[in-house]
């Protein structure tokens, strides 16, 4: 069947048939059946002509099929679950795991082409349900995609949906629930929209009560959620002999607990490394506390329960933590009751402070989260179960960068400088990255290549770090560019931008069909101070603009003092979600930067 113009305008790829059809028989077993089938119109799309399929213990692949079609419906090519490539999940960190992927990827020389996959899964235990996106990016069009869910009769199936118009149709003798989507087009991507995920339709499910590798729980609320993860942990914070006596040596004597909580987690971040073995329940349950001492290895959640088990020893209230990491994350919804957790961290308690701890760095201050798992809700685990709690929140006071740059030009247009940074906050993070993986060289060579400068060379390069709630950077080097500056007859023409902020150009005409998203709070001051060749004086005016809206502000002004240029740009950026029809105000902020960021100064000589 012919594919729609509106189906494939702004489309890469066509999904022709999304089904997938869910049916429990109880809270510990359910059975999965999917069938996909994609239209490939352009090699943007080819990555959905890479079929696979995920299983492990709880999760038994029982069959699979993928076919290739040419563009007029011929079959192509056919495979089975026997001829797709099977490759363990472990790498990036994780040693030993029983997650698999069944894989194949299809490919053809003319387009649209189109694959078909199908798979067959029995899952055991209902922790975790599948979730249903039928319009997984924007550059992908919907023909046809649907859900069913089948129940037993009076089963606890909970639900939550997202962008869906329709109420949840409910039929038959047991309980079938049932979502469809139609025809819904490709979306044009637009600059500075909000993550997909986070705006398409979405239907989450749950559980009500369910049973996951002989434990049983349930999903009402939140304190339900931590009972049944408490019960994983429960038992597994007991320390060895050996290891009591190494906490109180360490911390017997010390003036306070903020000081106790520094010293165990520096211990910690010394001592042990993240190694993940996720085999089975070990997917949610941690190493034994003993076990982690002993072979000096953990993932996240065996690391954090160790270090609970530390500060408990030391007399110290602390607490794990599940949550969502990652920079670009989307917020969990503390609405609906389910599994939405990647990641586990501790708080610990020091009278009336909160002290958060990232146990897989080992790098990051007592107190300081980064932007990994800053700002966002999480489910804390205590004696009641659990709640939602918030991680801390760095803005404009937290998150600054300061630069200043002071030198002189030559006659022949060379620049010899010294540079000063300060990095604060998350605008430490990459940086710190850098210092704490990089060699001399290396550093070296990335920080003179971040410059930007052509024919540029820097030394006594070097950096102090101070480990705090609030880490801060200090950075300083020298620097030499040779014909930074251009000398043509009688004018010198400089451009700046290297040390100023930057932002890309951005186009204004197109209507905005998205809101808009700045995703961090920071502020900027850049500072130049260059000693001008003597005998030169600004052909024309030197900048000076200045903009304010709610979502930033931008000022920029530049005088001369004698023979030196001052040149100040301070820049500041509210994070939050903006409506669609601030992009006009929004676009002319960044393009005021560009713009200024681009300049050119000229100078004459008198």
């Amino acid at each position: 069947m012919a594919i729609p113009d509106s189906l494939q305008k702004n489309a890469d790829v066509v999904e022709r048939m999304d089904v997938t059809e869910i049916d429990i028989g109880s809270s510990h077993k359910a059975k999965i059946h999917s069938r996909h089938v994609f239209t490939i119109l352009n090699p943007a799309g080819d990555g959905y002509a890479t079929i696979r399929t995920y299983y492990d213990k709880f999760h038994e692949l029982v069959n699979a099929t993928g076919i290739l079609y040419d563009s007029g419906g011929k079959m192509l090519k056919k495979v089975r679950k026997g001829e797709m490539e099977d490759w363990s999940t472990a790498g990036s960190g994780i040693l030993m795991t029983d997650a698999r992927v069944k894989l194949y990827h299809f490919s053809s020389r003319s387009y649209p082409y189109s694959v078909s996959f199908e798979e067959e899964i029995e899952q055991t235990g209902l922790f975790v349900l599948p979730v249903w996106r039928p319009q997984p990016s924007p550059a992908m069009a919907v023909e046809s995609s649907s859900l069913v869910v089948r129940t037993p009769a009076g089963y606890p199936l909970r639900y939550k949906q997202y962008g869906y118009p329709q109420a949840v149709r409910l039929e038959g003798k047991g309980q079938v629930y049932s979502w469809e989507l139609h025809n819904r087009p490709a979306r044009r991507e637009e600059s500075l929209a909000p993550l997909w995920n986070r705006t398409e339709t979405t239907v989450l499910l749950a559980s009500g009560d369910f049973e996951e590798g002989g434990y049983k729980g349930s999903l009402y609320s939140w304190a339900d959620m931590g009972k049944f993860v408490g019960d994983l942990y429960q038992g597994r914070d007991r320390l060895p002999e050996e290891a009591k006596q190494k906490v109180h040596r360490l911390v017997d004597g010390l003036r306070n607990d903020k000081e106790k909580i520094d010293v165990l987690y520096n211990f910690l971040q010394r001592d042990t490394h993240y190694v993940a073995i996720e085999l089975g329940i070990g997917g949610w349950q941690p190493f034994d506390a003993a076990e982690v001492y002993h072979k000096k290895y953990g993932d996240c959640k065996a690391l954090s329960n160790y270090m609970v088990a530390l500060l408990k020893e030391a007399g110290i209230r602390a607490c794990n933590v599940l949550i969502r990491a990652g920079q670009a994350a989307p917020a969990i919804d503390t609405g609906f009751v389910c599994s939405q957790f990647n990641h586990a961290i501790v708080v610990a308690f020091a009278g009336n402070d909160s002290v958060w701890l990232e146990c897989t760095s080992p790098d990051l201050a007592p107190g300081y989260l980064s932007s990994f798992t800053a700002d966002r809700d999480a489910l804390l685990l205590d004696s009641d179960g659990g709640h939602i709690v918030h991680t801390p929140v760095y803005g404009v006071k937290e998150n600054r960068f300061t630069r200043t740059v002071r030198g002189s030009i030559d006659d022949n247009g060379d620049l010899r400088a010294s540079l000063q940074s300060s990095y604060s906050g998350m605008e430490q993070d990459a940086l710190q990255q850098q210092l704490d993986h990089l060699s001399k060289k290396e550093l070296s060579d990335q920080r003179q290549q971040a410059l930007g400068i052509s024919n540029c060379t820097i030394s006594g390069l070097d950096s102090r770090t101070t480990r705090a709630a609030v880490p801060v950077i200090e950075e300083t080097m020298q620097l030499v560019a040779e014909q930074y500056s251009t000398v043509s007859g009688s004018r010198l023409f400089l451009t700046p931008g290297a040390f100023l902020k930057r932002s890309d150009g951005m186009k204004e005409g197109r209507p905005r069909m998205s809101p808009l998203e700045l995703t961090m709070s920071n502020q900027e001051t850049d500072s130049i101070l260059l000693q001008i060749p003597k005998g030169y004086v600004p052909e024309g005016t030197l900048p000076s603009a200045s903009y304010s809206a709610s979502f930033g502000s931008y000022r920029i002004h530049a005088e001369m003092s004698g023979d030196t240029l001052l040149l100040v740009c301070y820049y500041r950026q509210n994070k939050g979600i903006y409506p669609a029809d601030s992009w006009p105000k929004l676009a002319y902020f960044f393009n005021l930067i560009h713009r200024e960021g681009g300049m050119e100064l000229v100078f004459i000589r008198k």
